[in-house]
Protein backbone atom coordinates (compact mmCIF):
# COMPACT_ATOMS: atom_id res chain seq x y z
CA UNK A 1 0.00 0.00 0.00
CA UNK A 2 1.29 3.44 -0.89
CA UNK A 3 0.20 6.93 0.17
CA UNK A 4 -1.25 7.74 -3.26
CA UNK A 5 -3.69 4.85 -2.79
CA UNK A 6 -4.72 6.20 0.62
CA UNK A 7 -5.21 9.65 -0.94
CA UNK A 8 -7.33 8.15 -3.72
CA UNK A 9 -9.45 6.28 -1.14
CA UNK A 10 -10.12 9.50 0.77
CA UNK A 11 -10.67 11.49 -2.42
CA UNK A 12 -13.44 9.09 -3.45
CA UNK A 13 -15.29 9.88 -0.20
CA UNK A 14 -14.46 13.51 0.65
CA UNK A 15 -15.11 16.62 -1.45
CA UNK A 16 -11.99 18.79 -1.62
CA UNK A 17 -10.64 21.02 -4.43
CA UNK A 18 -6.95 20.11 -3.95
CA UNK A 19 -5.34 16.84 -2.84
CA UNK A 20 -1.64 16.28 -2.24
CA UNK A 21 0.75 13.53 -1.16
CA UNK A 22 3.89 14.35 0.81
CA UNK A 23 3.87 18.13 0.32
CA UNK A 24 1.25 20.85 0.29
CA UNK A 25 1.44 23.94 -1.89
CA UNK A 26 1.22 27.10 0.23
CA UNK A 27 -1.17 29.03 -2.04
CA UNK A 28 -4.19 26.76 -1.63
CA UNK A 29 -6.84 27.84 0.87
CA UNK A 30 -8.63 24.48 0.83
CA UNK A 31 -6.60 21.29 0.59
CA UNK A 32 -6.03 17.88 2.12
CA UNK A 33 -2.55 16.38 2.19
CA UNK A 34 -1.55 12.81 3.04
CA UNK A 35 1.83 12.28 4.72
CA UNK A 36 3.74 9.27 6.04
CA UNK A 37 4.16 8.99 9.79
CA UNK A 38 5.59 6.55 12.32
CA UNK A 39 3.60 3.38 12.76
CA UNK A 40 3.84 0.27 14.90
CA UNK A 41 7.01 -1.80 14.98
CA UNK A 42 6.96 -4.56 12.37
CA UNK A 43 6.38 -8.10 13.62
CA UNK A 44 7.64 -11.31 12.09
CA UNK A 45 5.20 -14.16 12.72
CA UNK A 46 6.29 -17.60 13.83
CA UNK A 47 7.20 -19.39 10.62
CA UNK A 48 8.64 -16.30 8.92
CA UNK A 49 7.43 -13.42 6.79
CA UNK A 50 5.56 -15.72 4.43
CA UNK A 51 3.09 -16.45 7.23
CA UNK A 52 2.16 -12.79 7.69
CA UNK A 53 -1.53 -12.19 7.03
CA UNK A 54 -1.64 -8.42 7.38
CA UNK A 55 0.37 -5.28 6.77
CA UNK A 56 0.23 -1.76 8.15
CA UNK A 57 0.47 1.72 6.69
CA UNK A 58 0.87 4.70 9.05
CA UNK A 59 -0.70 7.88 7.73
CA UNK A 60 -1.04 11.50 8.79
CA UNK A 61 -3.66 13.67 7.08
CA UNK A 62 -3.47 17.47 7.16
CA UNK A 63 -6.78 19.24 6.56
CA UNK A 64 -5.99 22.85 5.56
CA UNK A 65 -9.33 24.62 5.41
CA UNK A 66 -9.95 28.36 5.16
CA UNK A 67 -9.95 31.21 7.64
CA UNK A 68 -13.00 30.20 9.71
CA UNK A 69 -12.55 27.69 12.51
CA UNK A 70 -15.93 25.92 12.41
CA UNK A 71 -15.92 24.93 8.71
CA UNK A 72 -12.32 23.72 9.12
CA UNK A 73 -13.26 21.61 12.13
CA UNK A 74 -16.30 20.23 10.29
CA UNK A 75 -14.22 19.20 7.26
CA UNK A 76 -11.63 17.54 9.50
CA UNK A 77 -14.40 15.66 11.33
CA UNK A 78 -15.81 14.54 7.98
CA UNK A 79 -12.42 13.01 7.10
CA UNK A 80 -12.16 11.37 10.53
CA UNK A 81 -15.67 9.92 10.26
CA UNK A 82 -14.99 8.35 6.86
CA UNK A 83 -12.21 6.31 8.52
CA UNK A 84 -13.27 5.54 12.11
CA UNK A 85 -15.02 2.17 12.35
CA UNK A 86 -15.08 1.75 8.58
CA UNK A 87 -13.63 -0.84 6.21
CA UNK A 88 -13.31 -1.25 2.47
CA UNK A 89 -10.44 -1.55 0.03
CA UNK A 90 -7.46 0.67 -0.61
CA UNK A 91 -5.75 -0.13 -3.86
CA UNK A 92 -5.80 -3.92 -4.07
CA UNK A 93 -5.80 -4.35 -0.30
CA UNK A 94 -8.80 -5.18 1.87
CA UNK A 95 -8.83 -2.94 4.95
CA UNK A 96 -9.13 -4.80 8.26
CA UNK A 97 -9.39 -1.61 10.30
CA UNK A 98 -8.35 2.00 10.64
CA UNK A 99 -6.57 2.40 13.99
CA UNK A 100 -7.24 6.02 14.89
CA UNK A 101 -4.49 7.53 17.06
CA UNK A 102 -6.69 10.22 18.65
CA UNK A 103 -10.36 10.48 19.57
CA UNK A 104 -10.92 13.34 17.12
CA UNK A 105 -9.02 15.52 14.64
CA UNK A 106 -6.32 17.57 16.37
CA UNK A 107 -6.38 21.30 15.73
CA UNK A 108 -2.88 22.68 15.19
CA UNK A 109 -3.80 26.35 14.77
CA UNK A 110 -3.29 28.39 11.63
CA UNK A 111 -0.55 28.70 9.05
CA UNK A 112 1.20 31.98 8.18
CA UNK A 113 -1.79 33.04 6.03
CA UNK A 114 -4.34 32.40 8.77
CA UNK A 115 -5.74 29.16 7.32
CA UNK A 116 -6.86 26.64 9.94
CA UNK A 117 -5.24 23.22 10.03
CA UNK A 118 -6.21 19.91 11.61
CA UNK A 119 -4.25 16.65 11.75
CA UNK A 120 -5.64 13.12 11.72
CA UNK A 121 -3.20 10.27 12.43
CA UNK A 122 -4.09 6.63 11.89
CA UNK A 123 -2.71 3.23 10.94
CA UNK A 124 -4.35 1.16 8.22
CA UNK A 125 -4.32 -2.57 8.94
CA UNK A 126 -4.87 -4.48 5.71
CA UNK A 127 -4.91 -8.08 4.51
CA UNK A 128 -1.88 -9.21 2.55
CA UNK A 129 -1.94 -11.19 -0.64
Amino acid sequence: MILKEVKDYLKSRIDCPQWYVGKRFEDEEYSITVYPTQGPAPRIPIGGLGKSRYGTKAVSVLVHWGTSYTPAEQKAQEVYDCLFGQNGSIGRNEVIMFDMRTSEPVGVGTDSKGYYEFVINFVVYYKKG
